[in-house]
C-alpha cells in the first residue's frame, strides 16, 4: 500500500481542526443556553432511565449526530476536493456512498457514540455523579463535540484514501 500524500494528509489535518474548533465553539454555546438558569447540572446520574438532562446524556447524542451529519458533508467534500491532489489511488476517490460511505460513517459514528458513552459509565462508576455549573457543562458540551467533529472528519477523509 503506497501512502496518500503529504499534501492530503495536511488538508485532512487543517480540515479536521478547524471543524473541530468551530463544532466545539457552536455546541459549547447550544450547551450555554440549554443549561443556563439551572443551579447546577450532573455530568452523569447512576440510572439509565433518569428523566433528568446531563451534560453527558446530551453529550453522547451530539457526538452521535454530529458525526453521521459531518461524515456525510467530509465524504462527499472530500472526494471532490482530493481530486485535485497527487493521492496514490485516485479512483478509490470514486467509491460510491452507497455502501462504502454509508459503512464507513456509520462504524465510526457508532464508535463515537461507544466511545463517549462508556466514558461517562466509567465516570459514573469511579467518581459518581458530579454536579457542574451551566459554564463548566456547556465547556464540557463543546468539547465533547469538537473531539467528535475532528475525529469524524480525519476519520472519514482517511478512510476514503485506503483499499479496503
Amino acid at each position: 500500500m503506497v501512502p496518500a500524500s503529504h499534501q492530503a494528509y495536511d488538508f485532512i489535518q487543517k480540515n479536521a481542526v478547524t471543524s473541530g474548533v468551530i463544532n466545539g465553539i457552536i455546541n459549547g454555546a447550544i450547551g450555554w443556553f440549554m443549561f443556563r438558569g439551572k443551579e447546577t447540572i450532573p455530568l452523569t446520574v447512576d440510572t439509565i432511565s433518569a428523566h433528568e438532562k446531563t451534560v453527558f446524556s446530551t453529550g453522547v447524542m451530539t457526538a452521535f449526530m454530529l458525526s453521521l451529519i459531518l461524515g456525510t458533508i467530509a465524504f462527499f467534500t472530500f472526494g471532490k476536493k482530493a481530486k485535485d491532489f497527487s493521492v496514490p489511488f485516485p479512483e478509490l476517490l470514486n467509491r460510491p456512498f452507497l455502501f462504502f460511505g454509508v459503512r464507513t460513517i456509520l462504524f465510526y459514528s457508532l464508535f463515537a457514540f461507544g466511545t463517549v458513552t462508556l466514558f461517562a459509565l466509567f465516570l459514573q462508576k469511579f467518581l459518581g455523579t458530579i454536579p457542574v455549573t451551566p459554564l463548566l457543562g456547556a465547556i464540557i458540551l463543546g468539547i465533547i463535540a469538537g473531539i467528535a467533529s475532528w475525529f469524524i472528519n480525519a476519520a472519514v477523509m482517511k478512510a476514503m484514501l485506503r483499499p479496503e
